[in-house]
């Protein structure tokens, strides 16, 4: 999985690109509803408690973060 970036670091005009990109994301309807994330969620932790590898838990939340 990719360790996310520390955006701290990030230049002023960095982090306004990528204020501007989530933005233009939202206002183009390019969005999850709280819903379904909380639904994939429940359902990746309830698997973990199920005894599902660590691995494929992670794999699940890869998917999600890059959809």
């Amino acid at each position: 999985m990719n360790k996310p970036e520390n955006a701290a670091t990030w230049s002023k005009e960095r982090l306004d690109a990528e204020l501007e990109k989530g933005y233009n994301d939202m206002l183009n309807g390019c969005v999850t509803p709280w819903n379904d994330i909380y639904a994939e969620l429940s359902k990746a932790i309830s698997e973990i408690n199920n005894g599902a590898p660590v691995a494929d838990a992670e794999e699940f939340i890869k998917g999600l973060m890059n959809s």
